[in-house]
């Protein structure tokens, strides 16, 4: 039996809630793999049969495994969700994709399907309107990069570049529903998701309710539930923004957390009697500081032959002339060798399928032909590419820690 993997959540969630999942295409999780699913975690019978109740998935940004355990002093109501996980599947934890990044996670999540799948394969990308056929004499510069959380600048439509359809496409009512049921899901999250880039590449298909204040979010589960929609999607982005501004061993982390326990506790209590919650993550988090910062522009060695620089600071994506392999390899020996321990994995865009899975046609176009996933708190920054608050920035992701690729996978019943 393998571990649970984040790609298999909504989907899971979906038929558990009594809803009818189409296939979708090669590289995405299949409708038998999602009741599969469903039955090993509990949401399904033992004759396959999709429980009535519905189901709320909660996606926290940047709750890692890691984090919530070193934490849970502080959250009464996730220490006992995890308790209660010790004896199910995975034992309360699930495994995120590669890199262990929001816009590559959330898709993940989303369609079911990996980012070699895709294309969603960091935070930003070399922008695919560019080529890869960038000549030796080309600087890094931020403006190469397609920002995949905010689609900016001369970006393609979102839902025609990430064309793998989502959960939401492929589900359809029970056939015994209502005829004036409400839409079978919804997402509830800040207002301004609806529509935006990310929203249209990952989760498309669902109707959203706009919530700012965290407090406001388990009300509107609550509501859509009692209206008949078998399935919420509910986004809680706080910890995230307290862990990248202040790190997350800071007080203001500590202060989301407590915020996030208070509000699972009140989703509980006002939701229909028999609802399913299962409460997950994109991605945990680590610290940094200065004295774990590599300056790109201050080691020559490192900056020979990289035209452009994207992905986030623990997982680079390094483009070389004219994307030419032996020029990669090259470049992924040296990076190798100069870093050395510094390092966990360094490889060519040949050999990222065992990291992102199965590489498409989107993939293929903007992946960096060097991939550089960094140890410990360890960043690289290049202030070409890089902002300076995101270059001093303490909570980081994206690399293939234990603390950044195991997340939380917690189930509770109203």
């Amino acid at each position: 039996m393998s571990a649970p993997h984040l790609r298999q959540v909504l989907a899971a969630a979906a038929v558990g809630a009594g809803l009818t999942l189409r296939d979708g295409p090669a590289g995405a999780i299949t409708a038998a793999e999602a009741r599969a699913t469903a039955a090993e975690w509990g949401l399904r019978g033992a004759d396959d049969a999709a429980d009535p109740d519905g189901v709320v998935v909660v996606l926290v940004d940047g709750l890692g495994l890691c984090q919530l355990q070193e934490r849970r002093g502080h959250a009464p109501t996730l220490r006992a969700w995890l308790a209660d996980a010790a004896s199910a599947p995975g034992g309360g934890s699930a495994h995120t994709c590669v890199p262990s990044t929001t816009a590559a996670a959330l898709t993940t999540l989303g369609t079911g399907a990996l980012p070699g799948a895709t294309g969603m394969v960091g935070y930003c990308v070399l922008n695919p309107r560019l080529g890869r056929d960038l000549p030796a004499d080309t600087t890094p510069d931020a403006t190469q990069n397609l920002c995949l959380i905010t689609w900016e600048g001369r970006a393609p439509d979102p839902r025609r570049w990430q064309d793998v359809p989502t959960i939401f496409e492929r589900i359809s009512s029970p056939p015994d529903a209502a005829a004036d049921q409400t839409p079978p899901a919804v997402t509830i999250g800040p207002a301004r998701f609806a529509g935006s880039g990310l929203t249209e590449a990952a989760l498309r298909g669902a109707h959203h309710l706009g919530a700012d204040r965290m407090e406001d979010r388990p009300g509107l589960a609550a509501d859509a539930l009692r209206r008949g929609v078998p399935l919420v999607y509910l986004y809680v982005g706080e910890l995230d923004h307290a862990g990248h501004r202040h790190g997350w061993r800071s007080k203001h982390w500590l202060e989301q957390l407590e915020r996030l326990d208070a509000a699972m506790a009140e989703l509980l209590r006002r939701v229909p009697a028999g609802t399913r919650v299962l409460l997950t993550a994109d991605h945990g988090m680590v610290d940094t500081d200065p004295a774990h910062r590599i300056d790109l522009t201050e080691y020559p060695e490192l900056a020979r032959d990289v035209v452009a620089v994207a992905g986030e600071p623990r997982f680079s994506q390094l483009y070389v002339p004219h994307s030419d392999p032996e020029a990669a390899a090259a470049v992924a020996a040296r990076w190798r060798e100069v870093l050395g321990e510094r390092v966990l994995w360094v490889g060519t865009r040949a050999q990222a399928a065992a990291r992102i899975g199965p590489i498409g046609a989107r993939a293929d176009s903007v992946l960096g032909d060097v991939l550089v996933a960094m140890a410990d708190n360890w960043v690289v920054v290049d202030p070409r590419v890089h902002s300076a608050g995101a270059i001093a920035m303490p909570g980081v992701h994206g690399s293939l820690t234990d603390a950044e690729m195991t997340v939380p996978l917690l189930a509770a019943r109203a």
